[in-house]
């Protein structure tokens, strides 16, 4: 008499796979958080080198100058920089990268509606398509992540909330309290003053005037809530500084350190 041997089928039953299931999403739910941990660690890491190449750069600019800080000769906020001192950051080993949080995907360097902002280049071009000119440079401005403290040609007028009487907008290196005098920091801005009720993220500013392109703050954590900024003081040292340490230093809009 033959026997006839019956082979199992290989493979998993519905319940193994649903066991292998539950096990890759129960690994990914505890390496995800920790993956976006490591990745905001390494943009904050990027963000604080941008912002000491930014402070190095001054600090050579300052030694060739007898000690002046470059001012714009236009631009409205506080993020806004002449092509002039870019050109001299670029030249003292910065790049395009250097003027841009990598915690603000919507502020990328191959944006030339930031970077040739005062030229009002057509939505979607790159900055190496857009001629800029040789001369009269420091009258024309980019577009930057970063909060530049350095006084303009025509001065900046009222001091930002918060600081004595006898404070002024850096002109110079040479200024009194030079470790506790902001020079350069992460923007973080919002609609209004109530850190509870105004938006960090959706903030209308000129890039919502031309492309409809709100701005925001830097460094955002879970909720749409700032987290806080890297700031580069005039005396060279870099600090992080938790949002719950910062004010409301001037408005329209609201902007804090």
């Amino acid at each position: 008499m033959k026997v006839v041997t019956v082979r199992k089928a290989s493979g998993f039953t519905l319940i193994e796979l649903l066991v292998v299931i539950a096990i890759i999403a129960l690994l990914m739910s505890i390496l995800m958080p920790a993956l976006s941990r490591a990745r905001n660690q390494g943009r904050r890491v990027a963000c604080a080198n941008n912002i000491k190449q930014i402070g190095t750069s001054l600090h050579l600019y300052g030694a060739d100058y007898d000690g002046k800080l470059p001012l714009n000769a236009g631009g409205n906020w506080l993020w806004d920089i002449a092509y002039s001192t870019t050109d001299y950051i670029l030249r003292t080993g910065g790049d395009r990268k250097t003027f841009y949080c990598p915690f603000d995907t919507t502020k990328r360097p191959d944006m030339a509606i930031l970077w040739q902002f005062s030229q009002d280049p057509p939505y979607g071009s790159h900055p190496d398509h857009v001629a800029e000119p040789e001369t009269g440079r420091s009258g024309l401005y980019r577009v930057t992540s970063y909060f530049w403290l350095m006084d303009t040609e025509r001065g900046r007028g009222n001091p930002p909330a918060g600081v004595p009487a006898s404070w002024k907008w850096p002109r110079t290196l040479n200024v009194k309290n030079a470790a506790s005098t902001e020079l350069v920091l992460d923007a973080t801005l919002s609609t209004g003053s109530d850190p509870n009720t105004a938006s960090f993220v959706q903030v209308p500013g000129g890039l919502w005037g031309r492309h409809q392109l709100y701005d925001r703050t830097n460094h955002i954590r879970s909720g749409d809530r700032p987290d806080g900024a890297n700031i580069i003081f005039v005396d060279g040292h870099l600090e992080p500084r938790h949002f719950n340490q910062m004010i409301v230093r001037r408005g329209g809009p609201t902007h804090w350190w």
